[in-house]
């Protein structure tokens, strides 16, 4: 495994973060409450202050991919507040969530008064490149490679800790690992057999993240 996704608080000092608190809300969100949809204007952009969202983005055959799960730290929805563009993705929050929002205007006339926020979001965009080349090849190998990968990158890179609860569905889970759900299920089944990981409703906790590095090689 690459190290972690760059996260975009992490990366400014105490006068970034004054600046963009400055010119942003703190919001909270209920679990499953959509933030924004994939085809829309871009309304905001969001720094993650709690909890977890979701990014999702469907085909135009209707077929729904998870792209990625956002933590506490982590930047959301900037590249349509710099390019004006529609919103690529849909986002919503996984449960109870907090995020700073920023209106896109400001966002990006505060990225060009101050060289090192924008400094920070370049950073977190080729980090971002990095790790999305690194999946693609992750999903040349085997199921059980692709799901312990997965779990590893929400579990570890998503702010959840060494050793916590997943909150993906079985279904949110094959998706994103690029696996059906029957393979999925005996990929599951294997990983608690061997005390790696227990499940349950839209709960998978990783016990032995570990042996998660093993299987991912």
């Amino acid at each position: 495994m690459e190290s972690e996704v760059a996260r975009f608080w992490g990366l400014l000092d105490p006068v970034g973060h004054a600046l963009l608190e400055s010119v942003g809300t703190v919001r909270g969100y209920e679990p499953g409450a959509v933030i924004c949809h994939q085809g829309e204007p871009s309304q905001h952009v969001l720094v993650v202050r709690g909890g977890l969202f979701r990014v999702t983005a469907t085909s135009s055959s209707g077929h729904e991919k998870v792209l990625a799960v956002r933590g506490p730290g982590d930047i959301v929805g900037e590249r349509s507040a710099v390019d004006g563009l529609p919103r690529s993705a849909t986002v919503r929050a996984l449960g109870e969530a907090s995020a700073l929002v920023i209106q896109p205007l400001r966002f990006t006339e505060l990225c060009k008064r101050q060289p090192h926020i924008a400094w920070a979001v370049l950073t977190v965009v080729v980090s971002r490149q990095r790790d999305a080349d690194r999946q693609r090849i992750q999903f040349s190998g085997t199921a059980t490679q692709r799901v312990a990968a997965v779990l590893l990158d929400v579990a570890l890179h998503r702010g959840v800790g060494s050793a916590g609860a997943v909150a993906l569905s079985q279904e949110e889970l094959a998706s994103t690992a690029g696996t059906s759900r029957e393979s999925l299920v005996r990929v599951l089944r294997l990983l608690r057999e061997q005390g790696i990981v227990s499940t349950g409703r839209r709960r998978i906790d990783i016990l032995a993240p570990d042996r998660l590095y093993e299987l991912v090689g």
